[in-house]
């Protein structure tokens, strides 16, 4: 049962991973098609009325697919009793924010603000209507299944926003994304699923589920508050083109560091929960995935460092160099994201839930401190707050983690990926010789952006090859192990 529970995990890791990875670069590319079509005042502007369903949205959840998957029995009643509540909070939720849109546009200054909002919040019941479906394939972690949905909605968008973008639509192309992807992810997940709500409803199995639920919706909703919070200060009292470059920084930042984060996210929580009362397999399999998840973003989120100036200098308009020092400084906070993700992956699944919020009102009061301080400085001093704010959330999550799984400690993992950083700042050395040896002999920037990026990875393999490194060696058992079942 052990085994087959650690292959289901490895097997999810690598699909989730896998369809977040090409998604991810589906993204950049799109991104960077887009960036060359719309200006920073359409990504201000996108930014701004995009927050409210973003920090909104676990409202219409409310905990209840974490609650599903973590509930040893499930059945029909469970199912359809979410599935309706569900759309019921979509729908009222989708209404209020029309109703206000009007009051926000003229708080930021935004005319459009009213115009996009009906169109845009439509993503808000689409999405409800899939809740269900996603929960299954995460219980039953069926990840190869939702990760190829996941994968073509994104791909089905991406060619409509682009379309859009050409036609000269400008900010509508984004808007265009966004409700591409959840319309084509739900009508998958719908057309692949079994599953279909019957007509019963129970509102004492809601309430059961509603008291662990809850908590998570609480947390949820305070951690979406605190990380759109920035966007709608720098919409309010800085210009819509400071936003656009401080958003885009962000978002290409958060194409690595969120589907990683996505990928490892659903599968840990369903494995996890099923190994919560035997703590010992549960630190071996928390500090596996961490090791390996260490081991891919400390070289990708350092080379992105590297290698982030180059980037737009020869794939981007110029008006867009103003975005590179927020990618910079926002990327290390990515660095940080592997232990800070999994720590609090182990609280949820060990915790009735009331832990949770205590955490999350530890670190938000701490983050109400930050942005205090550096809201009013500049949108640079923002973004190194926000930094500041991802350190004190590891640090939170993983002293809580060892409450409930000894051995998971801060020195512990410190330990564990040393020869991790080791080898990444000798590959960043490498890099960056890479572009003054080619700076000095004169080779064009676009050929010194690929070698940068190719003889970079190569380098870090071959140093990860040489040092026989554990995170290295299970990758290589995952891939050897993995092909000839495919077979």
């Amino acid at each position: 049962m052990a085994t087959e529970l650690k292959h289901k995990v490895v097997k999810g890791v690598a699909w989730s991973t896998v369809e977040k990875i090409c998604s991810a670069l589906l993204q950049l590319v799109v991104s960077l098609v887009l960036l060359s079509l719309l200006s920073p005042e359409d990504y201000g502007l996108m930014a701004i009325v995009a927050a409210f369903p973003a920090i909104l949205m676990p409202l219409v959840d409310s905990g209840f697919s974490q609650a599903l998957i973590r509930k040893k029995d499930v059945d029909d009643v469970d199912y359809s009793s979410v599935f309706y509540v569900n759309i019921a909070i979509s729908l009222l939720l989708y209404a209020t924010l029309v109703a206000i849109a009007p009051a926000c546009g003229r708080f930021f200054g935004a005319p459009d603000f009213s115009l996009i909002a009906p169109v845009l919040y439509l993503l808000i019941p689409i999405n409800s209507f899939s809740n269900i479906q996603n929960a299954i394939l995460q219980r039953t972690m069926e990840f190869k299944s939702l990760s190829l949905y996941v994968l073509l909605a994104n791909l089905v968008s991406s060619i409509v926003a682009i379309w859009m973008a050409i036609r000269g639509l400008g900010v509508w192309s984004l808007v265009g994304q966004r409700i591409g992807v959840v319309v084509v992810k739900t009508v998958l997940m719908w057309w692949g699923s079994r599953w279909r709500p019957r007509l019963v409803f129970s509102m004492e199995r809601i309430r059961v589920m509603f008291r662990y639920g809850s908590r998570i919706l609480l947390s949820d909703l305070v951690s979406n508050v605190y990380y759109q919070i920035s966007n709608l200060f720098i919409g309010k009292f800085y210009t819509k083109a400071d936003l656009g470059y401080y958003d885009r920084g962000n978002k290409i930042k958060e194409m690595p560091v969120t589907s990683t984060i996505m990928a490892v996210l659903g599968v840990t929580f369903s494995a996890f929960s099923r190994q919560r009362d035997d703590k010992v397999k549960l630190l071996q399999n928390a500090r596996k995935v961490y090791l390996i998840w260490a081991f891919v973003m400390l070289p990708l989120m350092s080379g992105l460092i590297a290698v982030a100036e180059d980037m737009f200098r020869v794939l981007l308009p110029e008006v867009w160099l103003p975005a590179v020092p927020y990618l910079r400084i926002l990327s290390l906070g990515g660095l940080l994201a592997p232990l800070s993700v999994i720590s609090f992956n182990l609280v949820k699944v060990c915790d009735d839930g009331n832990t949770i919020f205590r955490i999350e009102f530890i670190k938000k009061l701490i983050a109400t401190a930050i942005l205090a301080i550096t809201i009013p400085i500049s949108v640079e001093a923002i973004a190194w707050g926000q930094v500041a704010i991802f350190v004190s959330d590891m640090t939170i999550n993983c002293l809580t983690a060892r409450r409930y799984v000894a051995g998971w400690t801060l020195w512990a993992r410190a330990k564990d990926i040393l020869p991790y950083v080791a080898i990444t700042a000798l590959m960043v050395a490498f890099v960056w010789a890479l572009g003054a040896v080619g700076a000095l002999i004169g080779v064009p920037l676009w050929i010194v952006f690929v070698a940068k990026i190719v003889l970079g990875a190569g380098f870090y393999a071959l140093l990860s090859e040489l040092l026989h490194l554990e995170a290295w060696r299970e990758l290589k058992e995952i891939l050897v192990g993995y092909m000839p079942r495919r077979k």
